[in-house]
């Protein structure tokens, strides 16, 4: 197992520092302190060859507004939250309402995705890890209450990755944290994710209207091109004339798992890479890059329509009517917590 790191940059007259860990197996995942963001995961083919599996940024600078979202962490609130407003015992908070002027997504332009967390390395026996700390303050962008979030990236010799996720408040808030990279698993972004096989287990996803909001309407995904309890290549039913399909611009739904603990797996059958993702969030939110930012990736190329698969586990968006909002609420004395693993093998 092993642990290290690197000064690469600045930001905000500190040190840009990216931490490496790595199992016995030769598994690595790459860290940034600015937003918790992972830069790379690097996991072998059938042949052996060890490639990134997420999305980057060629220039590390392009981390510093990272408009993509690419790896970050992120925080108050993954998601939108319809009109940019939320009532909470009462009062009325406006927020930002950075996307599409209508709502607030993935907490505002200035998220936890954007903030320098307080990292530290942990090694033991079978793992190696980081720990990031951020104290996000009363008002910040917004929201209610005073946050103290700690998020755990442990890797074992198993080839099990997690992401785990603690906070605690000051005054009654919304909470919803989760991590945001984009897979593609041929490796180094050779191409897109359309062949790639996908499986959630899933019976129901959530309506989204014209402005990307949550209805609060749960629909079955039964005969629709959202049906991924077996498994299907993404490119399937991706531009199918489905209503939801043309309010997405693709995939950019939340699925609601049918067990306690949500299964996810994707596959490529190209290169023989696969994971399996387990976790205990009650949703996860399937973006298969509808909206590619113009930057450069760390491969030289722009990335493409189709690039790669976000699997965001979450809770629900708050939306129309602010449904789905009570099971965001988190209370002083409560504790925020929930885990993802990510389970790398060949086929």
């Amino acid at each position: 197992m092993e642990y290290s790191f690197k000064t690469i940059g600045s930001y905000e007259n500190k040190d840009l520092i990216e931490y490496t860990i790595e199992n016995k197996n030769g598994i690595k995942v790459t860290v940034l302190n600015l937003g918790g963001v992972i830069t790379g995961i690097y996991t072998p083919d059938k042949a052996g060859s060890f490639k990134n599996i997420v999305l980057g940024y060629e220039d590390i600078n392009d981390y510093i507004e990272n408009e993509a979202y690419y790896g970050a962490i992120i925080g108050r609130f993954a998601g939108r939250i319809y009109t940019g407003k939320i009532e909470i015992q009462g009062k009325v908070y406006e927020l930002e309402t950075n996307h599409l002027g209508v709502n607030n997504l993935h907490g505002g332009t200035f998220g936890y995705h954007t903030k320098l967390w307080n990292v530290c390395g942990v090694e033991e026996d079978n793992q190696v890890g980081l720990v990031l700390e951020y104290t996000s303050e009363n008002g910040e962008a917004g929201f209610p209450g005073e946050v103290k979030v700690k998020v755990k990236y442990i890797l074992n010799d198993d080839n099990e990755f997690y992401f785990m996720v603690a906070g605690e408040t000051d005054k009654t808030t919304v909470l919803n944290i989760t991590n945001h990279s984009y897979f593609n698993l041929s490796g180094d972004a050779e191409r897109n994710i359309l062949n790639h096989k996908l499986m959630i287990k899933a019976s129901n996803y959530l309506e989204l209207s014209e402005d990307f909001a949550a209805t609060g309407k749960v629909l079955k995904v039964e005969e629709t091109p959202f049906d991924f309890r077996i498994e299907k290549e993404i490119g399937r039913d991706v531009s199918e004339d489905h209503y939801q399909i043309k309010a997405g611009g693709g995939y950019d739904h939340p699925f609601k798992f049918d067990d306690e603990i949500g299964l996810v797996e994707l596959k490529d059958e190209k290169s023989g890479r696969a994971m399996t993702v387990t976790t205990d969030n009650p949703y996860v939110v399937v973006y298969a890059t509808n909206y590619p930012v113009e930057k450069k990736l760390y491969n030289g190329n722009y990335p493409e329509l189709r690039m790669a698969v976000c699997l965001e586990t979450q809770n629900a968006p708050i939306g129309i009517n602010a449904c789905n909002k009570e099971e965001s609420i988190l209370k002083p004395g409560e504790q925020y917590t929930h885990y993802t693993k990510y389970k790398f093998y060949t086929l």
